[in-house]
């Protein structure tokens, strides 16, 4: 038998039912400016708290402006547009002449290894599988 209690919710997690729709809808806005307008998705170092710092709110509330828009945390939205860009990038033929492991650096992953994880976790391919599925690109 077991003695491990299951974890109960942190109630520090307030701040996800604190926030109203409208301010939640209104800071993701500003979030998904930054993020996807002003691609600084593609800087691997750009942290929630420093989006937050920028944005003159907390972490936390990033936290939950994010949650509640898609259900994911912060770092998994960031990935999404980077996996976006990369495989919208993997597709053109005008970058062609990068390799994959160029392309997943240029998209904000840290390293080869991160980007080929995610990769392959979103789309069950390798990122040079996905390159040739679509050559020709768009």
């Amino acid at each position: 038998m077991n003695d491990r209690k299951e974890r109960e919710p942190r109630p520090s997690r307030a701040y996800y039912r604190q926030m109203s729709d409208a301010t939640a809808d209104e800071l993701y806005v500003r979030i998904l400016q930054k993020i996807v307008v002003e691609k600084r998705y593609r800087d691997p170092d750009y942290t929630a708290r420093q989006l937050a710092a920028e944005l003159g709110t907390t972490p936390r509330y990033v936290a939950a402006a994010v949650a509640r828009h898609t259900g994911d945390n912060y770092n998994a939205m960031v990935n999404h547009y980077r996996l976006r860009d990369a495989c919208a990038q993997l597709r053109q033929p005008r970058y062609a002449h990068f390799t994959a492991e160029e392309i997943g650096l240029m998209s904000g992953f840290s390293s080869r290894q991160a980007f080929y994880l995610a990769f392959k976790r979103a789309f069950d391919v390798t990122p040079l599988a996905y390159r040739r599925q679509h050559q020709g690109g768009e």
